[in-house]
Order: structure tokens, then sequence, then C-alpha cells
């Protein structure tokens, strides 16, 4: 006979489990990653989701260029952090549930 985990062992890890995954949920909701274009025209916030919460336009810049520099500016900004925001939530997923 093999030696399975007892119904207690398996609710307190669930239960483990559970409380990992609400500080995961509780650290998240906290942070706003940013993402910069590389001419720092603009710098883009974005939740754990990556909905964008925040836009930033570099006022004395931003009236030196065309408006389709200013669009690509707007999109490898927002890019690169929405690739950030992606990033942190593998590693504090890692951190608090030990998985990738």
């Amino acid at each position: 006979m093999t030696d399975s985990p007892s119904l207690d062992d398996l609710a307190a890890h669930a239960e483990r489990v559970d409380q990992a995954r609400l500080a995961l949920k509780r650290d998240l909701a906290q942070r706003v990653v940013h993402g910069r274009d590389d001419s720092g025209l603009v710098e883009i916030g974005v939740d754990h989701t990556t909905k964008v919460v925040e836009v930033a336009v570099n006022a004395t810049l931003v009236g030196r260029v065309d408006p389709k520099v200013l669009a690509n500016a707007i999109l490898q900004a927002s890019g690169e952090a929405q690739r950030k925001a992606r990033e942190l939530v593998a590693e504090r997923r890692s951190y608090y549930l030990g998985t990738k």
C-alpha cells in the first residue's frame, strides 16, 4: 500500500496555496510597471494585467516631433511596459507559488 496524504494534509496544502494566491494578488495589485521609448519622449505605466494606467509625455520634446514619431514612441513604450509586466507576474508567481 502506498503512503498517500491524508485529507487533513491535502486541506492544509490547499489552504497554503490559497493564502499564497491571495498574497500574490495583493502584491500585484499595488504595482505599476513603466516602459519608456528610446528617445525619452513617452513613458507608459501598466498594471499587472498590462492595462495602461499612466501616460507621460515629455512636454519639452512633444512640440518638436511629427505625430507619427509620437505614435511610434507610444507603441514602443507601451510594448516595453507590457513586457516588463509579464516578467513581473512570472517572477512574483514563482516567488509566491513556486511556479513559472
